[in-house]
């Protein structure tokens, strides 16, 4: 049976991403040279997608081992040595013989600490030592494997006990012998992290901020994925790429909703990408409309304010939901925080195409 050639349900493989070369290229570079870069980009943008092509690469030119730890709704240190140990537990080869050797060294075993960690806690091992130990074993094998540490939503871990001092007091005397890749979608979250004074990874790292990917990568993927099956993408490589808006994700989603529409040997037309759309609408609705409906009323009148206007100060639209500018800036920062909306000196958009669609169709 034939498989679309526009996956967009989870993190890509290294070798489905394209259209990010410059930015794989970028991470290779920095990563390789060993300076630290915060990876910053609304959810579903392709942060960790990069990041495995950029860790791939990496690996052809030096090998390589890469450690992925997730700190995505982490919530408190013990989550975090569970967290690290499952990251840590799952490399394989020589870079684990040696983390087995040096972790048994220091009374640890990687594979565990979940187990340890959720015993009573009479018996139970103190989580800070366990995190202390999990992170020196980490380090000390670094320091003769080239190793690679990617730590996804790295802002979550802001206010959660003294997780980043624990992670801060480890990592940088070893920066020269590991790459460190911070990844994050919370901008003003790692506009914190990276650039507050008070916090302990304060201008620790490179800031890389990902873009929309261009509309003309957009029209190439789409027409090279219809043509590797044996068919023609037509029309409908501009349409996703206009309508898309440079968001991957939801770029390829509607790729995948036309190319199941084309059959092989045929072409796509307008009215492919009408049923596309359509169906993709059908579907996505009910989830638009409960996201939208847990957001606080001032946050759903910016949203609309900004598919109306492309602003969420224009003043009509505040008189008209009857809000001051002080409770929109309030709703609009929360709105941009949480990766919902880019807002920029020029015109504001939502982050989501398919939910500013939704909100231009659904609410007056």
């Amino acid at each position: 049976m034939e498989r679309s050639p526009f996956p967009h349900s989870g993190p890509l493989e290294a070798d489905e991403v394209t259209g990010r070369d410059e930015e794989a290229a970028a991470l290779v570079r920095l990563l390789g040279g060993r300076v630290p870069i915060a990876l910053v980009a609304p959810r579903r943008y392709g942060k960790t997608s990069l990041l495995r092509r950029g860790a791939w690469l990496l690996d052809q030119v030096e090998p390589t081992t890469t450690v992925w730890l997730d700190l995505y709704g982490l919530s408190s240190v013990s989550d975090f040595a569970v967290r690290l140990d499952r990251a840590l537990g799952s490399s394989t080869g020589r870079f684990r013989e040696a983390l087995d050797r040096v972790a048994g060294g220091l009374r640890i075993s990687i594979g565990v600490v979940s187990a340890e960690l959720r015993r009573s806690a009479r018996s139970a091992p103190d989580a800070t030592a366990t995190t202390h130990a999990l992170l020196e074993s980490l380090v000390r094998v670094a320091e003769h494997h080239r190793t690679l540490l990617v730590i996804d939503e790295v802002a979550d871990a802001i206010g959660v006990g003294n997780v980043l001092e624990l992670m801060r007091s480890h990592l940088q005397p070893v920066y020269r012998e590991l790459g460190l890749a911070f990844a994050g979608s919370k901008p003003t979250m790692m506009a914190r992290l990276f650039g507050d004074t008070d916090q302990p990874f304060y201008s620790q790292a490179r800031r890389i901020e990902l873009q929309p990917l261009p509309i003309e990568a957009v029209v190439d993927i789409v027409h090279r994925g219809f043509r590797s099956t044996d068919r023609d993408a037509g029309p409908v490589a501009s349409a996703i790429a206009s309508f898309g808006a440079g968001h991957p994700q939801r770029s390829m989603e509607l790729a995948d909703a036309a190319w199941w529409l084309t059959e092989p040997g045929a072409a796509a037309t307008a009215d492919t990408w009408d049923a596309a759309l359509a169906g993709v609408r059908s579907r996505v609705a009910p989830g638009m409309r409960d996201f939208f409906g847990m957001l606080t009323s001032t946050q759903q009148a910016v949203l609309r304010a900004v598919v109306r206007t492309g602003a969420p100060f224009a003043a009509s639209e505040g008189r008209f939901h009857d809000l001051s500018r002080s409770s929109i800036t309030i709703a609009r920062d929360a709105l941009v925080d949480a990766g919902h909306l880019l807002f920029g000196p020029g015109a504001s958009t939502l982050t989501d195409p398919l939910l500013a669609d939704w909100v231009a169709r659904e609410l007056p």
